[in-house]
């Protein structure tokens, strides 16, 4: 996994620069060898396409690029308020969960971070890989590593 190339990618994509993050993620996709991954980097894919697709005025304002942004700039208690709502839409959605465990950890609320995370490697055992190499998880790697 290129992780560098995942971080920068995600930045594009918290920054709503959806061509160039839908062309990020596709050359992760292209390269990767673990298909979970794959499919990750191909869901980040179809949602810049769906964005390039929206009207303009409904561009104006995306709680998920936004929350990303949020967390990549360190505005957790932020983006904690966006990724509220969207869980409440999807509770289920591996790529949200992940997000607010990642904001809880980084707030330093580690008991709300590992109920996040462990939901968001239910729905999706890639997210264990993912957390392993997230350094807002490294308070939770002597966890990761023994599930």
């Amino acid at each position: 996994m290129n992780v560098k190339g995942y971080e920068k990618a995600l930045g594009l994509l918290g920054k709503e620069k959806y061509n160039e993050a839908s062309s990020a993620f596709q050359k992760l996709a292209d390269k990767a060898e673990n298909s979970q991954f794959r499919e990750k980097c191909n869901t980040y894919i179809r949602y810049c396409d769906s964005k390039l697709k929206e009207p303009e005025h409904l561009k104006s304002f995306d709680p998920f690029g936004r929350a990303v942004f949020l967390i990549n700039e360190h505005y957790f208690r932020e983006s904690l308020t966006l990724l509220q709502t969207l869980l409440k839409k999807d509770p289920n959605d591996d790529v949200i969960l992940y997000l607010v465990a990642s904001a809880h950890a980084g707030l330093g609320d580690i008991k709300a971070a590992t109920e996040f995370l462990e939901k968001a490697i239910a729905q999706n055992p890639a997210n264990k890989l993912y957390a392993e190499r997230d350094g807002l998880f490294a308070e939770l790697q002597e966890n990761l590593t023994t599930q």
